[in-house]
């Protein structure tokens, strides 16, 4: 009498439980993420030369990293930035040039960018 050997089976996968997995995972995200409508901010570039114009029309807004700003090298609060530039207006200033500290904030960044954007100003321009 011979004894057939022991064959091994291939033990496989199930994929059920990956997918059942997979589906509770992009059900958790779907249901953890905010869909909000993002409103883009339009920020040119610095362009290189070119632009007539005196230094007179442009002014320099400094961000700090923290938190403060600098506007011709005047030490003003956000609070206080719309009124400064409308008094910079007044002068003839017609363009700004944005210079963020390299520890500032993005959300401070968008914030000036957002007063400056309800003021007299014709471009505003983010340098490094």
């Amino acid at each position: 009498m011979r004894l057939s050997e022991w064959q091994r089976r291939k033990s496989t996968i199930g994929l059920t439980p990956l997918i059942d997995v997979v589906f509770l995972l992009l059900i958790f995200f779907m249901l953890a993420s905010t869909f909000l409508k993002f409103s883009a901010l339009p920020v040119s570039g610095a362009r290189g030369g070119g632009q007539s114009g005196s230094l007179n029309e442009i002014a320099l807004i400094q961000l700090r990293d923290t938190g403060g700003l600098r506007v011709n090298n005047i030490e003003i609060g956000l609070d206080g930035l719309r009124s400064h530039i409308a008094g910079l207006v007044a002068k003839g200033v017609t363009r700004a040039v944005l210079q963020p500290a390299k520890g500032s904030k993005v959300q401070d960044l968008v914030k000036v960018l957002e007063l400056t954007r309800k003021t007299e100003l014709k471009s505003v321009v983010v340098v490094r």
